[in-house]
C-alpha cells in the first residue's frame, strides 16, 4: 500500500542448493511495525509471533543508523537476545534503553528479529532464515507527543539546492518523492526520515532554477510508517 511498508517487511537470507530439495520458511512476526522505547520508564517491550508450525530460535539484534557515526546515542540491550519460541506461540521481548546523560531529542535506531529454525537430521528441507528489520524510536523523559512533527520542518531554495532541516528535536518520516510548487519540479530525498537538528539536500528532477516556488508538497508518515494525508510546507528562496 504505502513506500515504508517495504522498509518492514522481510528480508530473506537463505543457504539452499538449487535441486529437487524441499524449501521451507520460518519467520517472526513483529506485532507493530516499529519498537517504541522510554527513557522515562527504561525501555520498552514488543511481541513476536512464531508463524511457523515449528519451534525456532529468535535471534534479537540491534545496530545504529550511519547517521550517528560521530555521535554518542543511548545504548538500546535486549534482555534476552536469543530465545526459543515453539510454533504458533508469541514471546514478549523486552529492551532496556540507557544513556550516560539525559537525552533531549529523539534519536533511531535499528532492530532485527531473526528466525532460526532447527534443522530436523536427516531431512532433506533447506531452512530459510527471515529477518524483520524495524526502526526504534526513542523518547527523551518529559517531550511532549506531537502527532505532525513533519510541520517543523524548513524548506529553502538556493538556486538549483533544495534543502531541508529539522530544528525540532522529533525524528520525521516521510516519502522521499518531493514536488516543488507551483512549478510542479520532482525532487528526491536520499532517506525517508530527517532526525532532530539534521539538514539533507533533495536531488532535484530539472536542471532550472527554482525560483519562484513558494511551496513544497510531502507526503508524510506517522511514527509507525503509516501514510497521512499530503502536507504543503511553505518554501524559502534564499
Amino acid at each position: 500500500m504505502f513506500y515504508l511498508r517495504a522498509l518492514f517487511s522481510a528480508g530473506m537470507v537463505a543457504a539452499a542448493l538449487f535441486s529437487a530439495t524441499a524449501l521451507y520458511a520460518a519467520g517472526m512476526e513483529p506485532e507493530t511495525s516499529l519498537l517504541l522505547l522510554n527513557m522515562a520508564e527504561g525501555g520498552g517491550s514488543i511481541n513476536v509471533k512464531n508463524s511457523d508450525h515449528q519451534a525456532s530460535l529468535l535471534h534479537v539484534t540491534l545496530y545504529d543508523l550511519p547517521d550517528y557515526k560521530d555521535k554518542t546515542v543511548p545504548q538500546v540491550i535486549a534482555t534476552q537476545p536469543i530465545s526459543r519460541v515453539e510454533g504458533g506461540e508469541i514471546q514478549r521481548v523486552r529492551f532496556v534503553v540507557s544513556s550516560a546523560e539525559p537525552i533531549k531529542v529523539e534519536h533511531f535506531k535499528r532492530v532485527i528479529f531473526e528466525g532460526i529454525q532447527q534443522r530436523t537430521p536427516g531431512s532433506q528441507k533447506v531452512a530459510f532464515t527471515v529477518r524483520q528489520d524495524l526502526p526504534v524510536l526513542i523518547r527523551p523523559k518529559g517531550l511532549p507527543e506531537v502527532k505532525d512533527p513533519w510541520t517543523r520542518l524548513t524548506w529553502s531554495v538556493k538556486g538549483k539546492e533544495l534543502t531541508v532541516t529539522n530544528p525540532s528535536p522529533y525524528v520525521v518520516r516521510l516519502s522521499p518523492q518531493l514536488q516543488l510548487l507551483p512549478s510542479k519540479t520532482a525532487a528526491t530525498l536520499a532517506k525517508t526520515y530527517i532526525l532532530p537538528g539534521q539538514t539533507l539536500t533533495a536531488k532535484v528532477a530539472s536542471t532550472a532554477s527554482l525560483a519562484g516556488n513558494t511551496q513544497i508538497k510531502l507526503m508524510p508518515a506517522s511514527r509507525y510508517g503509516f501514510q497521512v494525508d499530503d502536507y504543503f510546507a511553505p518554501l524559502v528562496s534564499l
